[in-house]
C-alpha cells in the first residue's frame, strides 16, 4: 500500500472521529487527531512491507497499546486492526461523557 491510500484508509476508517493533519509522502508518514485528544502517527515502511502506529506522548509514540502492537504487514486488514486497537485504546481513556457529547456534536454534522 502507498501512504496515499494509506490517508484515505485511515480516513475513511475513522470518518467524524478523526482530523487528518498531515501525510508526507517523502517518509511515508501520516499524523491526525483523533477524538479532539490524540495524536496519532503511522508509517509505512515499504522495504519490510511493514506498517506501525501510535499515539504520540509528547515525543515518544506509544506502540504498545494495553499489551497489543500496532505494527503489522502493509496490507489493508492488517493495518485496519492496528486502527481499531488505537480507536479502542482512546475510547477506553476518555470519559463516557466526553464520548457522548463528542459523537452527539459530530455524528450529526
Amino acid at each position: 500500500m502507498e501512504v496515499i491510500e494509506l490517508y484515505k484508509l485511515i480516513k475513511e476508517f475513522y470518518g467524524y472521529k478523526c482530523r487528518m493533519i498531515g501525510i508526507n509522502t517523502e517518509s511515508n508518514q501520516i499524523e491526525c487527531f483523533l477524538y479532539d485528544s490524540f495524536i496519532m502517527k503511522c508509517y509505512i515502511d515499504n522495504r519490510s512491507e511493514s506498517f506501525t502506529a501510535g499515539i504520540d506522548m509528547g515525543g515518544e509514540i506509544l506502540t504498545d497499546l494495553l499489551g497489543r502492537q500496532c505494527s503489522s504487514a502493509n496490507n489493508i486488514k492488517a493495518i485496519q486492526e492496528c486502527l481499531r486497537i488505537i480507536d479502542d485504546y482512546c475510547r477506553l481513556r476518555l470519559p463516557d461523557k466526553y464520548l457522548d457529547a463528542y459523537d452527539e456534536v459530530y455524528l450529526s454534522s
